[in-house]
C-alpha cells in the first residue's frame, strides 16, 4: 500500500445497528488516528440511541435513522457518507481498528485504497475487504453503494468494481494493518433476520452468506447501480449541535422487480448445489427452485455435506 503525505482533512464512517459494545471499544482507538477531523457514526436504530457518543469528542457526528427493523448496509453508508464533511473518507466497520497507516493513505485522483478478501482469508480476517479509503468526489461519481443491494454479501465489492469501471485503481491495504474484534457469522449478519427459536430451511438458506452473494450479484448485474438512481430520502425528526435523527422515507424505495427477485434466487440456489455437489454450472443450470431445495434441504438439516 502505497502511503502519502497525511490528508488534511479526513473524515472517518462508520455504521452500525446493535453492535454497540464494538462500537465503545474501537472509537477511543479511532480518535487517536491522525489528521482525523471527524467520525461520522450512523445509528442505524440502535436498540439504545447512541447520541451520547457526541460528549466523547468533539470530533464525533451522530446520524441516527429510526424505525428501521432490519440491518441494511448500502443504506447506512450511504447516509453517513452524505453528511460527513472532509474530502477523503475511511469507511471503517464498527468492529474494525485501522492502524495510522492507513489514515495516511491519501486517494488520489485515479486511485483508492480497499482490503482484500482472498488476503484476509488466508490470515483469519475476512472482513478487511469491507475497509476502504476513498475521497468524497470518487464516492459521488459512481453514486455511492448500490441501494438495490439489502442484504450481506457483495455490497462492497459491487461498489469498488463501479469505481475501477469509473477509472479508479484498486490498492490494497496490507492487511497486517488491520485488527478486528472476534466475533462470529452469525453475529455478523443478526440484524438482518428474524430470531427464530429453530430457522427453517428457507430462513437457513436466507442466512447463507453464500447464498446472499450470489444472489445479489445477479442483481446487481440486472439493475447496476448509477448515478441516475435516486438514493434513499429521509425526512429530519430531531437535530442537536452534532447529531441528526432521520427516517427514511420507505415508500420511495426502488422496488426490486419480481421477474428478477426470482431469477437471482434461482441463480444462487443453483450455484450453492453446484458447490455442494462439485458440479459445473451448466450441470445445474436446469435445475428449478424444488429441485434445487431437494439438494440443499437436507444437507442443511443434517449439517451433512
Amino acid at each position: 500500500m502505497e502511503l502519502l503525505s497525511f490528508p488534511d482533512m479526513l473524515s472517518l464512517v462508520t455504521a452500525c445497528m446493535n453492535r454497540e459494545e464494538h462500537l465503545r471499544q474501537t472509537l477511543p482507538g479511532w480518535l487517536k488516528l491522525p489528521h482525523l477531523t471527524e467520525i461520522l457514526v450512523v445509528d442505524w436504530s440502535n436498540n439504545r440511541p447512541l447520541l451520547d457518543l457526541c460528549s466523547v469528542d468533539t470530533r464525533v457526528r451522530v446520524v441516527r435513522v429510526e424505525d428501521e427493523t432490519k440491518w441494511v448496509l448500502s443504506y447506512a453508508y450511504n447516509i453517513g457518507l452524505r453528511h460527513a464533511t472532509g474530502p477523503n473518507i475511511i469507511k471503517c466497520d464498527a468492529d474494525c481498528m485501522p492502524s495510522a497507516e492507513v489514515a495516511a493513505a491519501v486517494p488520489g485522483r485515479g486511485h483508492f485504497f480497499a482490503g482484500f478478501w482472498k488476503s484476509g482469508a488466508a490470515v483469519g480476517k475476512p472482513s478487511v475487504n469491507g475497509q476502504c479509503v476513498f475521497s468524497k468526489s470518487q464516492f459521488d461519481a459512481v453514486n455511492g453503494y448500490s441501494e438495490l443491494i439489502r442484504t450481506y454479501g457483495r455490497d462492497d465489492e459491487d461498489f469498488y468494481d463501479r469505481m475501477i469501471a469509473a477509472g479508479f485503481e484498486r490498492r490494497e491495504i496490507s492487511v497486517d494493518r488491520l485488527d478486528f474484534i472476534d466475533h462470529s457469522q452469525e453475529a455478523r449478519v443478526s440484524n438482518q433476520f428474524s430470531a427464530a427459536a429453530v430457522p427453517s430451511v428457507a430462513e437457513r438458506i436466507a442466512r447463507d452468506p453464500l447464498y446472499n452473494e450470489m444472489r445479489n450479484f445477479f442483481v446487481a448485474r440486472q439493475l447496476p447501480w448509477h448515478r441516475l438512481r435516486p438514493q434513499a430520502g429521509y425526512t429530519t425528526v430531531d437535530t442537536g449541535e452534532r447529531w441528526t435523527v432521520l427516517r427514511r422515507i420507505k415508500s420511495d424505495e426502488i422496488a426490486i422487480p419480481t421477474e428478477v427477485a426470482q431469477a437471482a434466487r434461482l441463480y444462487a440456489l443453483r450455484y450453492i448445489v453446484a458447490q455442494l455437489t462439485k458440479s459445473p454450472q451448466a450441470a445445474v443450470a436446469r435445475l428449478d427452485e424444488r429441485a434445487c431445495l431437494a439438494v440443499i434441504g437436507p444437507r442443511i438439516t443434517t449439517g451433512k455435506p
